[in-house]
């Protein structure tokens, strides 16, 4: 019996070890059983997702993510499969050992949460932080800082809507008429006509049969990632998913687990070994990736939604307002079917110029969640000048596609220009986040002040937002943008990399 087992592990390890090589593309012989993933071999989080559902691929087994994430090294990984294959669980860490006594924490500069952050925040020249920079105008394509005219890059207004004088003329009008607020919620006295309006906007924009607008995008992927699934259900989310979608599962009574970036195969293969012990499947993707400026394959989500039977949520925050004619996102961008996408969720605060989400489906979902969802249920109705200004933002889209064909425009000559500095874009060309890679984390809080001192603000992106090593300046290229300014920037980048003796990536 034990020869068997020895056997079997021996088997497993060797499995373990052709996929570490397989994801990590190093020989099968520097892989010795106790190295360690991250520390030894140079994997990082993403690259143990993909070691893990190739692992599920070839063995057939599913490995829940709180045993996967324990283990680090070949030796540990086999383990653990011939585990499961025996039908047992892993021990919790620690299981063996009494609690020990924690000791009483009484003000909040004393707890581990503070000392990270003041270590951060120590790795910052004094007075250089990038962070909270304020504005005095507007964020269009020059704002004003401490009474300076600077080019901004930092900001979500893709389509120029905030500070646009329709959209603040129909603020302006709203306030008038209904207040600045809903003064409760929609469901019991907070609901206005221009709610009403706003949604049967939204719901033909998004090619739907029904809309629902709350009071924040974050709070909008909590409360419906959260709620949407039972405990027999199941959800699967891209790992590169926004943060609202991370915490949105957290709070769900569902399972819920990763599947590799913007890998259609990789979902599948989990779908396949799965799909049968739950009722209903969420999908969780974007139509366009904050860091690294890809769009998802849409058309092959939905194709493997079909097959299995899921439902299809896609996170519009970067997608909307700036993929398609009319900033309608993936849709019109890929050609899509209405029914193609079940839940198409949105934000107001970025291309539409205001501060909310919606979410866009069937007439059913949308009543039931009109009715059920807490975080519209509980909270307020979003408030009338915010309302009444996306009405206007989303009219002003489909009246003149000329505000996107610059936008496009703009992102296109970005590209060619960085392009031709050999800047290092990630993934990016098709969406307003052009990234440029610094490299090394201690640089971004470097460059990007410099650049503000030549005029030009730009925000870093820092891990954890973005892998260690892969820092990055976050360029957000908008419609009112002018080609010299975007020359300008690049420009300025190049000259404070170089004063600053930065190494740029190409």
């Amino acid at each position: 019996m034990e020869e068997r087992k020895q056997a079997r592990l021996e088997e497993r390890k060797a499995a373990v070890r052709r996929c570490f090589a397989q994801v990590l593309m190093r020989p099968e012989e520097e892989i010795g059983d106790r190295a360690d993933f991250l520390e030894d071999l140079g994997g990082d989080s993403l690259d143990i997702l993909d070691a893990v559902v190739e692992l599920e691929r070839v063995t057939g087994l599913t490995i829940p993510e709180e045993e996967y994430t324990q283990c680090r090294c070949v030796q540990d990984v086999a383990e653990l499969l011939c585990r499961l294959e025996a039908g047992e669980k892993a021990a919790p860490a620690g299981a063996e050992r009494e609690p020990a006594p924690r000791r009483w924490i009484t003000r909040f500069e004393d707890t581990p949460e503070y000392a990270e952050l003041q270590a951060r925040l120590a790795t910052m020249e004094e007075g250089r932080n990038p962070y909270f920079v304020a504005y005095e105008s507007p964020l269009r394509d020059t704002s004003l800082r401490q009474g300076r005219q600077v080019l901004n890059f930092g900001s979500y207004n893709y389509a120029g809507m905030s500070g646009r004088p329709e959209t603040v003329e129909a603020a302006v009008e709203a306030a008038r008429k209904y207040g600045t607020s809903a003064s409760g919620s929609r469901l019991l006295g907070g609901e206005k006509p221009i709610h009403q309006e706003l949604e049967r906007e939204i719901a033909e924009w998004k090619h739907t049969e029904d809309a629902l607008v709350l009071v924040g995008g974050h709070s909008t992927n909590v409360t419906f990632v959260g709620n949407f699934c039972t405990e027999r259900d199941l959800i699967l989310y891209d790992v590169l998913a926004h943060n609202s979608v991370q915490e949105g599962c957290r709070l769900s009574r569902s399972e819920s687990r990763p599947f590799p970036h913007n890998n259609p195969q990789a979902l599948e293969t989990i779908l396949q070994g799965c799909r049968d012990r739950y009722e209903k499947v969420l999908v969780v993707v974007e139509g366009a990736y904050s860091m690294d400026g890809d769009i998802a394959p849409i058309p092959d989500f939905v194709r493997v939604k079909k097959q299995y039977g899921c439902f299809l949520m896609v996170d519009e925050a970067h997608s909307a307002c700036v993929l398609g004619e009319t900033g309608g996102g993936v849709d019109e961008y890929f050609g899509l079917e209405p029914g193609d996408i079940d839940i198409k969720m949105g934000t107001l605060s970025k291309g539409l110029g205001t501060c909310g989400g919606y979410l866009a489906g069937s007439r059913p979902l949308i009543e039931y969640l009109r009715y059920d969802l807490p975080g519209f249920v509980f909270s307020v109705g979003i408030s009338p000048p915010l309302a009444a200004a996306t009405l206007e933002a989303i009219r002003l889209l489909r009246r003149e596609p000329e505000i996107m064909q610059r936008l496009h425009d703009n992102i296109h000559f970005f590209m060619q220009e960085a392009k031709k500095r050999r800047l290092n874009t990630c993934l990016a060309g098709e969406t307003a986040i052009l990234p440029v890679v610094v490299g090394r984390d201690p640089d971004r809080f470097r460059l990007s002040p410099a650049m503000l001192h030549r005029g030009v603000f730009v925000p870093p992106a820092v891990y954890p937002a973005v892998p260690r090593g892969r820092a990055r300046l976050r360029f957000c290229v908008i419609s009112e943008h002018k080609p010299e300014q975007i020359v300008q920037a690049l420009d300025a980048l190049v000259d404070a990399a170089a004063s600053l003796g930065i190494s740029l990536p190409e």
